[in-house]
């Protein structure tokens, strides 16, 4: 921030932008020095053609199909949220993107109190048999969610949710293949190369609005279940997707096959699925709508047998699940979402347990 001063006065055209979008540049290159300290990588040069973004902070106005931003003066755009009455406008962001522009507004109601995550051991809910209610308070249901690729989720109650396949399915990567292709027919550095680039561009947001939108539909669809509490697989997307490790030959030294080529396909389904920010709409929902997420170690729950406990890799064969032990068999992914479902249920019993021995030892002192 204090170099800003030095900064105008060697480049004299700095005063035609906002003094707030460059103080808010300066905090993200203060923020990625901070990540490349901490391990995170080293910040990347923005150039005119990857600088996409900036942010007002102040001095922004919005009448109907108009708004105002600072130095730029009055623009037209396209409302389509109307911001609601007894709201201020605090901050814009422009984006660029492949089909134009972009602003998105944060507004603020002190009046209206903020959503509050409810904790896990304040639930009100009855128990089960052989448990005694007046010790503890327990989630009364929970429904278990298993994330997948053949079908996008998967229920401990037997249902389930398709998984379009936005990017991976035929016609997309057809669609994909043909143009990229036309990309590399035409002359580097030319219009037509540009325009090409574009069109590739603008698909690739098709489909991201495309699988947005079913997102947030496939959110409302879980949070609206009749349950006080969601639990999901605390998943390690980044992980998933990580390279195999290479494999040599002890004697030659060549590289052998380690598996990376049939991985390719299963990252970019894994990509297509798009679990993370899955979660976190789901997150985002049940916290408005005041339930619990919960989020469970998944490791084994697929492989492990419902009936008699027995964990073992080869109980499971695709979809099919037929433990090798006791010859229980059911559908791999639905006996998952249950597996899910009961260690939900078994942390809430271990959270509740603690609680009455913390207050019984105060009780008793």
């Amino acid at each position: 921030m204090t170099a800003l001063p030095y900064l105008k006065k060697a480049r004299p055209w700095f005063a035609e932008i906002d003094s707030t979008v460059l103080q808010q540049n300066v905090k993200r290159l203060d923020t990625a020095y901070k990540n490349f300290f901490e391990g995170r990588g080293f910040p990347k040069f923005k150039n005119r053609s990857n600088f996409t973004s900036f942010t007002y902070q102040m001095g922004v106005k919005a009448q109907g199909n108009k708004i105002y931003l600072p130095k730029l003066g009055w623009l037209r755009f396209f409302n389509s949220r109307s911001i609601p009455t007894g709201f201020t406008i605090k901050a814009a962001t422009l984006r660029k993107r492949q089909d134009g522009w972009y602003v998105s507004i944060r507004i603020e109601d002190k009046t209206i109190p903020d959503y509050v995550k409810k904790p896990l051991n304040e639930v009100k809910a009855s128990t089960p048999l052989g448990f005694n209610p007046e010790r503890s308070r327990r989630v009364n249901s929970i429904l278990g969610c298993d994330l997948g690729i053949t079908k996008l989720v998967h229920f401990s109650d037997r249902h389930q949710i398709d998984n379009p396949r936005f990017s991976t399915n035929k016609k997309a990567r057809r669609t994909l293949k043909i143009r990229q292709r036309r990309i590399n027919r035409k002359v580097k550095g030319s219009k037509n190369r540009k325009k090409a680039a574009n069109k590739v561009g603008r698909f690739h947001k098709k489909i991201t609005d495309k699988r947005t939108a079913y997102q947030w539909s496939v959110a409302n669809t879980i949070v609206s279940r009749k349950v006080d509490a969601i639990a999901l697989e605390d998943l390690n997307v980044s992980g998933m997707l990580r390279r195999c490790q290479v494999k040599t030959d002890e004697k030659t030294g060549r590289f052998l096959k380690n598996g990376q080529s049939r991985k390719k396909g299963l990252n970019r389904s894994i990509s297509d699925a798009s679990w993370s920010d899955l979660i976190l709409k789901i997150e985002y929902l049940a916290v408005k709508q005041g339930k619990v997420v919960i989020k469970i170690n998944p490791k084994y729950s697929s492989q492990e047998c419902r009936n008699c406990g027995h964990t073992d890799k080869s109980n499971r064969d695709g979809e099919k699940f037929i433990c090798t032990e006791c010859g229980y068999h059911e559908h791999a992914d639905i006996g998952a979402a249950k597996t899910i479902r009961d260690r939900a249920l078994e942390t809430c019993i271990e959270r509740s347990r603690n609680i009455v021995r913390g207050d019984s030892a105060k009780l008793a002192v």
